[in-house]
């Protein structure tokens, strides 16, 4: 735009004071004839500067051409035969009718009372999936909101509203910290309630002036794979990845990190980069009201789980977001392609945290070979404009950390590292 298009509210792009209503020679010099359509979009851009009574009755009209003036009227008679709402501002509706809404396939946020409800099933707990031994099933752990977590001094708030559209455990002590924990991939939030619950009993110094946030992701009324039923909790649609590359690597023990490497870069591979779109977004909305929630200095870090551990792995690589960093848990990145073809953008910030991507030695769903593979493409991705850091928890199941012992205290040594 050259310097006869820049405008700003009260005069024009030089130094000299303009009289009222003269903002229009800016731009449109006298004697140069304007075609409709283009002068009517200069009058729905610029309503402020061009009302006619500024303009045809100030002492800048007099030097106006005739031409000039006459396209302004003819522009005005035209304004106020159109509808009540294009005159205010509002685009043409074309056709009249609305059309049917888009069948999304996320829900929206549920309401306050469906959240409370859902948090207060966990009342009993099976494992439908058929994945945990019997040590792994965890014991229920239902939330109530306005109460204590049980077993633990955290207070349980819940918050329907975007852009948490869940819950905050308020810590007993003066909040210094938060952990942001994106779960994965759930038919509800009852396995990770009792995650929450371990880990803040396993810890409960560690965490006595931490935040733990936990959005709830959306449900999926629909899925790309039709081998995998919808209504799940989901930050994006990965259920065609048990179809595809990935999951057949997943269902081998013998894929090696090449060959996950191989399969998460699968340009044929389907990605849902809007969800992933929609799930960064709010990830930076939920960031940026914690850092507003705690004192200056204090600590933000985004941990996630399984498919949460995906998401923000993800968050991590196209996001400028200020976070104190990044653990996630038994994942691996999507939407590889399309990240290493923007990796001289994404590489251009220098990030002010590190990401850890974990794996458990024995865990049959996120296999050590994936995570870490995954972690390598994320290196390639961010090209040194932070750390990213692979760990191996030896022995740790994908479910193991639920119940306390060794691996729920691994898990939150890995935490304890951004918190001091």
């Amino acid at each position: 735009m050259g310097a006869s298009g820049v405008l700003a509210r009260g005069g024009a792009a030089s130094s000299m004071a303009v009289p009222r209503g003269a903002h229009i020679n800016a731009w449109i010099r006298p004697g140069v004839a304007l075609r409709r359509p283009a002068l009517l979009r200069i009058w729905r851009k610029y309503p402020a500067w061009l009302s006619l009574d500024s303009v045809l009755f100030s002492s800048s009209s007099a030097r106006m051409a005739p031409a000039t003036v006459a396209a302004l009227l003819l522009a005005s008679v035209l304004v106020a035969a159109a509808p009540a709402a294009a005159r205010a501002g509002e685009p043409y509706v074309f056709p009249p009718t609305p059309p049917s809404p888009y069948p999304m396939e996320r829900e929206a946020f549920l309401s306050a009372p469906a959240l409370r409800a859902l948090l207060a099933t966990n009342t009993t707990w099976n494992d439908s999936t058929g994945v945990l031994t019997p040590d792994e099933v965890p014991l229920a752990t239902p939330f109530t909101c306005g109460a204590r977590a049980p077993g633990t001094d955290h207070m349980v708030r819940c918050d329907a509203s975007p852009p948490l559209g869940g819950i905050v455990l308020e810590p007993p002590c003066a909040a210094t910290a938060s952990i942001i924990f994106l779960h994965g991939r759930t038919e509800g939030p009852w396995i990770y309630q009792t995650l929450l619950h371990t880990l803040l009993r396993s810890a409960p110094t560690a965490f006595a002036s931490v935040r733990w946030v936990f959005p709830l992701a959306p449900r999926y009324t629909s899925t790309v794979s039709p081998s995998h039923p919808p209504n799940f909790h989901l930050w994006f649609d990965l259920t065609p990845v048990f179809d595809e590359a990935i999951g057949r690597g997943v269902a081998d023990a013998a894929t090696t990190v090449a060959g996950f490497e191989e399969a998460l870069v699968d340009a044929d591979a389907t990605n849902d980069a809007l969800g992933l779109f929609f799930t960064t977004r709010r990830v930076e909305a939920i960031v940026a009201a914690e850092r507003r929630a705690l004192p200056a200095g204090g600590k933000v870090v985004l941990f996630g789980h399984s498919a949460g551990a995906a998401a923000a792995s993800h968050v991590a690589a196209v996001s400028r977001v200020h976070l104190d960093g990044v653990v996630a848990a038994q994942g691996y990145l999507p939407g590889a392609p399309a990240l290493l073809r923007l990796s001289g953008v994404l590489s251009r910030t220098r990030r002010r945290y590190r990401v850890e991507l974990v794996a458990g030695g024995a865990d049959q769903i996120g296999r050590p070979a994936l995570v870490d593979a995954s972690a390598r493409l994320l290196r390639r991705v961010l090209r040194g404009s932070t750390d990213v850091h692979y760990t191996l928890l030896p022995g740790a199941t994908h479910f193991s950390m639920l119940t306390p012992g060794r691996d729920a205290d691994a898990v939150v040594d890995v935490l304890r590292r951004y918190l001091e």
